[in-house]
Parts: structure tokens; C-alpha cells; sequence
């Protein structure tokens, strides 16, 4: 889905007639003559030339058609380039579509906006449905609302409020529309991740309770974009062609791991032919089979648990498993033994750096157990990328930031003996062997003019290392 058609699915939501956008202005609809500016952020230039750039690829010069589930509705474009560019519906003077009343009369009275849901997701109604729409329009990260204070975005990096949008918990648990199972495990353990559709874009939530009630993080996501699109080295795509082993993504949460896998196995879904299997929770990016063979599986939904869905998977024949996050021991193990026996998985884990990620692993199992773990570790192990989001030069952009460890020989000797902690020295001494730094990467990006220097040092873990790669 096109971003601008995040704003136009508010305007056919609220029965609105027009959309003006205007540079350093919050997006403003009108009904019936009145004005009505959303309560986002102010537009940025770059934003607005990508909404103008969006409608001229559709084909559009005076005339943008937008598909919702009340149907198509045509709408009159006017663009007075780089700066301003409003949308009127044709049909303005008729009545709104069928599913448009107003999400502002409140979370009781609204009606849902979104397309029917694939089996077992659920999708937001009502005010929620609104809140989601103004947070894609906005490109926001995520989306926090909560029984205790009202809705917050996350743009680049900045919450951002949205006044009068505090839910009462009943509410919001009907307005996600939780099944059985999800509610049983929400009541269970005081949290559950669900997928989430709205406006047609596919969400990821954590729902969870707190202290004053009920929250939830919403995250909005994206189509699946390339290395290229990502802004990632193209060198990473070399780790779909691995044959066999374990690869971890690394970083803290929102960095980008999610996106960069989905890259990656659709660089191998237009380049080889594999049978995929992807274990979730929840499914995210939804993949379509080129030349390779997709089945995802979700966690509560169609296998018991990540661990269960590795076991399964020994006897459904895949060559490349993803594994959408590793948390215990048993997860571990599993994973551990589908990449000696010959599959290609991949997964993530929530660590700062490659040394980190090791030690995590091995700590997770008893003591007795552990040198096991450290040898079929050392020899399953392929390649550890550590990920960061950095704030870039361009506003509203995050750039990353990436270092990449590939295991050699050396490497994996250090793990097999207990000295993870020494991984560092062989990523520093490893540029031949396709290694790079954080500092590395960070220097790049500075040079590049994609980020500044106060940010990469503020990210470098190492910063006499990077002042002394950009002396270079």
C-alpha cells in the first residue's frame, strides 16, 4: 500500500471531502467546508516529494484512484510541486462509502475499515483503526495506546501525543478482536504478540498488562524492500546462498532485524529455488512464491511454540528455516540441531553484539550441558550481523548501521574453548574475510554524508577506533 493512501483512507473513513498537504503542515481534511487538521506531526519536504512520487508512478496526473473495502474512489489531484498537493473526491457531494462513519464518534459507535483478515488474525475497528491509519500516513515506527494515558507515535525516533485517545481496557480488547486462543494467553501470561490487519496494512502488536491496566505496541509493516531499499551493504545478500548452518541478526529491539531477513529471503525467493519454512510470532511480512516454496507457521496458532515448530520441521522437508526469534534453552537446542542436520536457519536475538549473542546462548543452558553447546555451536555457527538504527542527516530517516561477523576457523575455535569475548579482535583483524566493524560501518556513513559525526559517536562502541578509520 502507497503511504499517501494511509491519509486517504482517514478522508474516505471520516466522510471527508478533501486532503490538503502542505510542507511544514500537519496533513487537513474537510467536510462539509470545515477544516480539519490531523493531529500528526508537520510534513516534511522529503515526506511530501514521496507522496508526489507515489501518485506520478500510479500514473496520475489529474486523477488518483484509491481502493478500500467500501471500494474505489476517484479523487481530483492538484500538485503545485514541491510543496503542496491536495486530494478532492470526485464524488464529493455524494454520501461517504458504506464503511465510513466517522472513527471520531469513539471506539462504541464506530464501524470497522479493514479487509477481511487471513485465518485466525484479527483486525482493528473504530477509533483504533483511525489512530493506525494516522500512524502509517505518518511513517511513524510504532503506535502505544494504552487504559492509562492517551495514544502516543513514535516518528523518527520522537513520541508523539494524540490528544483524546485513552481506552477503556473492554475496548480495546474488542476493538483488536483477540480469538480464544490469543485471550487465553494474554490471561495466562500477561502479554501475547498478535498479527493485526487495518486499512490493508498488516501490523505486529504486543498486548500486554501494566500497572493502570491494559497496552499495547503497535508496529505498522512495511512492504518487503531490498538490501538496496534498506540501505544495507550488499554483501549480506551472500548469507541466503549458504548452503547449511546458523545465521544470527543481532541488536536491540527496533533496529531493523525483522526488515533485513525479510530482505534476504526475498533476495533468495527471486534468485534460487528452496523450500522455506518460517516459524512467527506473529507472522510478519507476508511472502509470495517465486521461485521458492513458502509455508509460515505462528506460534499459538499453528504450532504450540518455537521449539515445537523446529522439531516439526525435521520431517517437512525445508531447506531454509526462519526462525522469528530465539528466547530459551529449548528454542537453542532445536535450532542448534536443525542447522546440523543440514538446514539453513535463520533467526533473531535480542543482544549487542556478536560476543553478547554467544554467551547468551551458552548461558541459557545448565552448566553441565554447556561445553556440548559451545562445540555444536562452533560448528553450526556461519555468521552473526549486528544491526543498529541511526537517526540520519535526511529528516525523518533512520540509517543503519552493521557489523558483520563471519565465522572462521579461528573464530570458531575461540567459541569451542569458552574466549567468545575475544570475537572482537577477529572482526577488527577479519576485512579480508568479508568482516566489518560497527566502527567501520560508522565511518562509512559518515563519509557517505548519511549520518553525522556526534551520532556515529555516540553509537561506536569503540570511538578511538572510529576517529582513527576517519583519519584515514
Amino acid at each position: 500500500m502507497a503511504a499517501v493512501d494511509g491519509l486517504l483512507s482517514l478522508l474516505v473513513a471520516q466522510g471527508a471531502d478533501t486532503l490538503t498537504l502542505v510542507e511544514g503542515k500537519a496533513p487537513e481534511l474537510t467536510r462539509g467546508g470545515e477544516p480539519r487538521p490531523l493531529s500528526m506531526p508537520p510534513l516534511g519536504g522529503e515526506l511530501l516529494r514521496r507522496f508526489v512520487e507515489e501518485v506520478r508512478a500510479a500514473g496520475a496526473r489529474e486523477r488518483y484512484s484509491f481502493s478500500g473495502k467500501g471500494g474505489t474512489v476517484e479523487f481530483e489531484v492538484e500538485i503545485e510541486e514541491p510543496h503542496r498537493m491536495c486530494f478532492r473526491r470526485a464524488d464529493a457531494a455524494a454520501p461517504a462509502a458504506a464503511d465510513a462513519t466517522a472513527a471520531t464518534s469513539g471506539p462504541a459507535t464506530a464501524a470497522p475499515a479493514t479487509a477481511a483478515a487471513p485465518r485466525g488474525e484479527p483486525a482493528a475497528t473504530g477509533h483504533l483503526a483511525e489512530l493506525i491509519g494516522r500512524a502509517i500516513a505518518a511513517e511513524a515506527t510504532d503506535l502505544f495506546v494504552s487504559t492509562a494515558s492517551d495514544a502516543r507515535m513514535r516518528v523518527s525516533g520522537e513520541l508523539h501525543e494524540l490528544p483524546e485517545s485513552r481506552f477503556a481496557e473492554d475496548a480495546l480488547l474488542a476493538l483488536i478482536g483477540l480469538d480464544d486462543a490469543h485471550r487465553a494467553r494474554l490471561d495466562a501470561h500477561g502479554s501475547v504478540d498478535v498479527g493485526l490487519r487495518v486499512h490493508d496494512q498488516k501490523l505486529r502488536v504486543n498486548l500486554f498488562r501494566h500497572r493502570f491496566g491494559l497496552a499495547a505496541a503497535i508496529r505498522p509493516l512495511r512492504r518487503i524492500r531490498s538490501l538496496a531499499e534498506l540501505g544495507l551493504p550488499p554483501g549480506l545478500a551472500a548469507l541466503s546462498e549458504l548452503t547449511d548452518g546458523l545465521v544470527l541478526f543481532v541488536g536491540p529491539t527496533g533496529s531493523g532485524k525483522s526488515s533485513t531477513l525479510a530482505a534476504l529471503l526475498q533476495h533468495l525467493n527471486e534468485t534460487r529455488s528452496r523450500h522455506v519454512l518460517t516459524i512467527e510470532d506473529p507472522v510478519e511480512f507476508e511472502y509470495v512464491g517465486e521461485r521458492c516454496l513458502f509455508h509460515q507457521r505462528e506460534v499459538g496458532r499453528d504450532v504450540e511454540s518455537f521449539a515445537a515448530g523446529l522439531r516439526a520441521a525435521m520431517r517437512e522437508s525445508p531447506d531454509v528455516i526462519l526462525v522469528g526469534e530465539m528466547r530459551d534453552a529449548e528454542t537453542f537446542a532445536a535450532a542448534l540441531t536443525a542447522a546440523e542436520t543440514g538446514h539453513l536457519v535463520f533467526s533473531t536475538l535480542h543482544s549487542g553484539n556478536a560476543a553478547m549473542a554467544v554467551d547468551r546462548i551458552v548461558d541459557s543452558f545448565p552448566p553441565h550441558q554447556q561445553l556440548q553447546v559451545r562445540g555444536q555451536l562452533a560448528g553450526v555457527l556461519r555468521a552473526i550481523v549486528t544491526q543498529l538504527l541511526l537517526p540520519g542527516t535526511q529528516p525523518g530517516r533512520l540509517v543503519p548501521a552493521v557489523e558483520r561477523l563471519h565465522v572462521t576457523h579461528a573464530v570458531s575455535h575461540k567459541i569451542r574453548e569458552g574466549r567468545g569475548h575475544q570475537i572482537g579482535d577477529d572482526i577488527q583483524t577479519g576485512r579480508g574475510d568479508g568482516m566489518v566493524t560497527l566502527e567501520a560501518s560508522l565511518a562509512d556513513l559518515v563519509r557517505r554524508s548519511q549520518i553525522t559525526l556526534p551520532t556515529a559517536r555516540a553509537a561506536a562502541r569503540k570511538p578511538d577506533l572510529l576517529r582513527e578509520l576517519l583519519q584515514q
